[in-house]
C-alpha cells in the first residue's frame, strides 16, 4: 500500500530534460556547491543554450565552488554569449575557461558571513519574492518519512533553500546519509521536483589521496607548524597537499586525543579519525563528535563508508562550523590554510592575486582570524616561500589587482619552509623583519632594501630579523597556550556595542 509520502515523492519525479524544458530564458540557476553540485539537471540546461527557436539565452548560472567539471559550457557556448557564469570559487575546470576566453565573472566572498550578505538580496519569506529562479542540488535518495540528506554537501543548503522560486534534487545513490548537526535535510514538501541521477555516467572525479606524497618543502612546512600543536588539539585544515602534509606530520607526531572542526573533511582528517588519533573527547564543544560541513568524494566506496551513518561524524551547515562566534569558543583550535601571498604589513591573499582569479575567500579568513581569538588559538596561513613560476609569495606589498583576504590587524601565524612567525603583537618593524627571515633566501636582499626604503625596516636601529628567534620580551607558545582575546561580553560583563543607542 503506498503511503502518503510515497505518493508526493512519485508525483514529484521528473527527468533532467523535463527540468530544462521548465527552464526559461532569463532564469537565474543556483547548481548546488561544493558537495553537491548538480550534474544531470545542468549539462541538460546546456544543450539547450543557442540563439534559434526554443533554445535558451541570458541565463545566469551562480556557482559556489562546484568541483564537477561542466566542459559542456565551454564547448557548447565559450565566449558565453548565452549564458553568464557567476563564480565565487574557482576550480581548475572553470579558470581554465577564464584565462582562455576572458569570461566568467569573479565574486569576493567566504563561507557562512559571506554567504548570507550576498544572499540577502535572494532570500525571500515568500517564493515568488525570491531572487533565485531555480536551485540544483546532489543528495541522497529520501527516507520513508519524505526526508532527503543534503550528504557531502551540508554546507550552505539552509542558505540556499530559501532562494530559490523552485527546487529541483538529484537524487544520487552512491551519496552516504550524513549524520548531523543540524539542517542536513530538507523535507519533500518543501521541494518542487527530483530527479534520479545515473551515477555511472555522472562518476565523481576519482583520485587516490592516499596516494598523494607531500613535496620536501611541505614537509618542512608542516614540521614548523608541529611545534605549536599539542595534544588535545582541534584541528581545522583546508584544500590542497599543503594541509595534507601537515595531517601527515600530525600522525608521525603521535599526537593523543585530537579534535576535529573543519569546512573539509578530507583523507587526510579520516586517516586521523581511523587511527584512533582523534578521540574529540577534550572538545568544549560538540564533544565526541568530529564536525565539518563538506567533504569531496574523490574515493567514492571510501568516502560513502566512512560518512554513512556514521554518529562519530556531526555534519552542520557552514553558518556553524565557519561561525566567527563558535570558533572562538574552541579551545585550542588551529587552523592550518593555504595563502598566496603575505606582504610586510602582514596583508594575506588567497582569492584573487596580481589581477588574475586564483579561488576565494572561502573559510580562509574565518579560520586564519578566529581560530586566534580562541583560548589557545591558531590561525596558521601556510605557503611555500616561492610559487610555482619561482616568484617569491612574500612581497613588500599585495601588487595592484589583489584582494585582501585578511586584514593585518587579524594576521597570526605565517610558516613557509624557512620557518614560522606569529605576527600578533608586533611592531611594523619586528613584523618586516619576522617575514623576511622566512622568505627564500635569495629574496631576502630584496625585501630588505624594499622594506628600508618605504620606512618598513629602521634605516639603523638593529631589530633582529626573527622576533621568535631573538630576545625580544615574545612569550613562547606554551607560555600563552591559556589566553584568550577577550570578547564584548568578557571585557563589560554583557554584549556591549558602543555604538548601539541607549547604552
Amino acid at each position: 500500500m503506498t503511503t502518503p509520502i510515497q505518493q508526493k515523492i512519485r508525483n514529484k519525479k521528473r527527468t533532467p530534460q523535463q527540468i530544462a524544458d521548465m527552464v526559461k530564458s532569463g532564469d537565474w540557476i543556483n547548481s548546488g556547491s561544493v558537495g553537491g553540485d548538480s550534474t544531470a539537471c545542468l549539462e541538460a540546461v546546456a544543450q539547450r543554450l543557442g540563439p534559434g527557436p526554443g533554445q535558451l539565452r541570458d541565463i545566469e548560472l551562480w556557482l559556489y565552488a562546484m568541483f564537477y567539471p561542466h566542459p559542456e559550457f565551454q564547448e557548447i557556448d565559450p565566449f558565453q554569449e548565452y549564458h553568464c557564469i557567476h563564480e565565487f570559487f574557482f576550480f581548475p575546470w572553470n579558470r581554465k575557461a577564464r584565462d582562455m576566453n576572458n569570461v566568467t565573472d569573479w565574486s569576493h566572498w567566504g563561507w557562512a558571513y559571506g554567504m548570507w550578505a550576498h544572499h540577502y538580496r535572494f532570500v525571500n519569506a515568500a517564493r515568488q519574492g525570491r531572487g533565485m529562479d531555480w536551485w540544483f542540488n546532489a543528495v541522497t535518495p529520501p527516507d520513508k518519512h519524505g526526508f532527503f540528506n543534503m550528504s557531502y554537501g551540508t554546507n550552505n543548503c539552509n542558505i540556499f533553500k530559501q532562494t530559490a522560486k523552485k527546487i529541483v534534487f538529484e537524487v544520487r545513490s552512491d551519496y552516504p546519509w550524513a549524520e548531523g548537526g543540524r539542517f542536513n535535510t530538507i523535507h519533500i514538501d518543501d521541494i518542487d521536483y527530483w530527479v534520479e541521477v545515473d551515477c555511472e555516467k555522472y562518476k565523481w572525479p576519482q583520485m587516490d589521496e592516499r596516494a598523494i606524497k607531500a613535496k620536501p618543502e611541505e614537509k618542512a612546512i608542516a614540521s614548523h607548524i608541529m611545534e605549536i600543536m599539542r595534544d588535545r588539539d582541534v584541528v581545522q585544515v583546508g584544500v590542497g597537499s599543503l594541509p595534507s602534509a601537515c595531517v601527515g606530520a600530525m600522525a608521525e607526531a603521535g599526537f593523543k586525543d585530537l579534535g576535529i572542526h573543519t569546512e573539509m573533511l578530507n583523507h587526510g582528517l579520516i586517516n586521523l579519525i581511523e587511527s584512533g588519533q582523534v578521540t574529540n573527547a577534550y572538545k568544549n564543544l560538540d564533544q565526541g563528535k568530529s564536525v565539518y560541513t563538506f567533504a569531496f568524494p574523490v574515493d567514492a566506496k571510501w568516502y560513502y563508508e566512512t560518512i554513512h551513518h556514521n554518529l562519530n561524524l556531526a555534519i552542520y551547515d557552514i553558518s556553524y562550523t565557519n561561525n566567527f562566534n563558535i570558533l572562538t569558543r574552541i579551545d585550542n583550535m588551529i587552523g592550518i590554510n593555504n595563502c598566496v601571498a603575505v606582504d610586510l604589513l602582514g596583508q594575506q591573499c588567497c582569492g584573487f592575486y596580481d589581477k588574475r582569479p586564483v579561488s576565494s575567500t572561502g573559510g580562509f579568513f574565518q579560520f586564519a582570524a578566529f581560530c586566534g581569538q580562541a583560548k589557545g588559538g591558531r590561525g596558521v596561513a601556510a605557503m611555500t616561500s616561492r610559487s610555482k613560476h619561482g616568484t617569491s609569495r612574500i612581497v613588500p606589498f599585495l601588487p595592484e589587482g589583489s584582494s585582501v583576504d585578511v586584514p593585518a590587524q587579524f594576521s597570526h601565524y605565517v610558516c613557509t619552509e624557512y620557518g614560522m612567525a606569529n605576527l600578533r603583537g608586533l611592531t611594523g618593524y619586528e613584523r618586516a623583519s619576522a617575514l623576511i627571515s622566512i622568505a627564500h633566501p635569495d629574496d631576502r636582499p630584496w625585501l630588505e632594501q624594499e622594506a628600508k626604503k618605504y620606512g618598513l625596516l629602521p634605516p639603523k636601529f638593529p631589530v633582529p630579523m626573527n622576533p621568535l628567534g631573538g630576545n625580544r620580551r615574545y612569550p613562547s607558545y606554551d607560555e600563552r597556550r591559556d589566553y584568550k582575546v577577550p570578547l564584548n561580553s568578557e571585557i563589560w560583563g554583557f554584549d556591549w556595542d558602543p555604538y548601539q543607542s541607549g547604552r
